[in-house]
């Protein structure tokens, strides 16, 4: 949550997000994993990865999504998982169709989407909620 925090502030402040914060969550995910201290375990984080580069760079490489946003987009899938990113991207994706309404209506012609990704990470917190 810190790390897309972050993102998001400097997303909206200079629509770029330094590569230490999407490398930085990135290593810890995995760092946890190789230490046995986060519950998904290797496979699922692998399946998390996976499923955002299949997702995120097709959208980089049309132009609707950018390279900061892409990374940190891969970044969560380990720290996620399959089945909690594709929940996020779906969340996220809505949150960011507002965002760009929004913009469109302001007449803004792009739109900082890392804090997209920070409501559609908040969005899953009642899930996590549910399974206790």
């Amino acid at each position: 949550m810190g790390a897309v925090s972050l993102a998001s502030a400097f997303d909206l402040r200079s629509r770029r997000i330094p590569n230490a914060i999407p490398g930085g969550l990135l290593l810890c995910a995995l760092a946890l994993t190789a230490a046995g201290l986060h519950p998904l375990g290797w496979g699922q984080a692998a399946l998390g990865m996976v499923a955002a580069m299949l997702i995120t760079l097709p959208l980089f490489r049309l132009g609707w999504f950018g390279g900061g946003d892409t990374k940190l987009a891969i970044a969560l899938g380990p720290a996620l998982g399959l089945l909690p990113f594709l929940a996020f991207f779906l969340a996220t994706s809505i949150f960011g169709g507002v965002l760009a309404l929004r913009a469109r209506r302001l007449g803004e012609t792009e739109i900082a989407y890392a804090p997209a990704m920070l409501l559609g990470l908040l969005a899953l917190l009642p899930l996590k909620w549910l399974q206790a």
